[in-house]
């Protein structure tokens, strides 16, 4: 029995969001199935389209420290002197990162890992699984998508005016039946699901339709960790890489926030986004 893969585009620039070394095993993981890799021109636009606001909400974070006040009685002590050459040091890293950051904006093709990756992931042209510009089925599956999209059916946002996620089901579909298989879709986005406790739950529509259209037999899933979706498909995934998954699902929740060390005093502190430095600190 065949199994396919879809990723959505939320989940590819989640690569941007990742703090450790888990993101090089995560890129590889998914070269190692692109065999098995569902590809649309339609996620291509959208993960470059909203990629440098990825690196750029990363980039933000990267901000210097302000300067402590030493007293001065302290001028001349020398845990004064380390601290001063410490704050030194870090502004020197940070514009050093910031430096990088700017050359992965400027020239992605040859400083972005995860640019690097996926623009082999989109330009490899699977036939029968990949949608691109030249597949004889891409009129076609346009035409089903505006129809779709027009008649309110999921996955759509409520206020959506583009035909996006019209087109990626309807891909998913035909690749379904064409190949007989089962899909899995990594996606957190609800016009797919529902999520509940780390489970995703395609929605009620999708799922009815998907039998009626490819086999009653064929089963859909829609799961929102990339990790548990990689263990369907033989993938080995560490303890490390299910953690920074968890993670970055745990800093996008409105009411939630992330612990982090501050690079200037250490001492642990809440945010919800990429901040390095505690708030006495900045």
């Amino acid at each position: 029995m065949t199994k396919l893969l879809f990723v959505d585009t939320n989940i590819y620039l989640d690569f941007y969001r990742i703090r450790n070394e888990v993101k090089t095993p995560f890129l590889d993981h998914l070269e190692a199935i692109k065999d098995v890799l569902i590809v649309t021109d339609q996620v291509e636009m959208e993960f470059k389209k909203n990629r440098q606001s990825a690196i750029i909400e990363g980039l933000n974070g990267l901000s210097k420290p302000t300067n402590i006040q030493i007293p001065g009685i302290l001028k001349n002590d020398k845990s004064a002197t380390a601290l001063q050459n410490d704050q030194d040091k870090i502004k020197k890293r940070v514009n050093k990162l910031k430096q990088r950051m700017e050359r992965i904006l400027e020239e992605p093709s040859r400083n972005d890992v995860v640019y690097q990756t996926l623009q082999r992931l989109f330009k490899k042209k699977k036939k029968g699984t990949d949608l691109y510009r030249g597949s004889k089925e891409r009129y076609s599956t346009r035409r089903l998508a505006r129809k779709r999209f027009f008649l309110g059916y999921p996955p759509r946002k409520k206020n959506d005016t583009s035909l996006g996620d019209s087109i990626n089901w309807e891909w998913i579909v035909h690749v379904a039946k064409e190949h007989n298989a089962d899909i899995w879709i990594v996606s957190r986005d609800s016009d797919y699901g529902a999520t509940y406790d780390n489970n995703g739950y395609i929605n009620d529509w999708l799922r009815q339709e998907f039998r009626e259209r490819v086999n009653k037999k064929r089963k859909i899933h829609l799961c929102p960790k990339l990790s548990t979706a990689l263990k369907e498909f033989e993938i080995p995934v560490t303890h490390e890489e299910e953690t920074e998954e968890e993670r970055i699902i745990e800093s996008q929740s409105s009411d939630s926030f992330v612990v982090n060390d501050c690079l200037m005093c250490g001492k642990e502190f809440k945010s919800r986004g990429f901040e390095i430095f505690c708030s006495e600190c900045m």
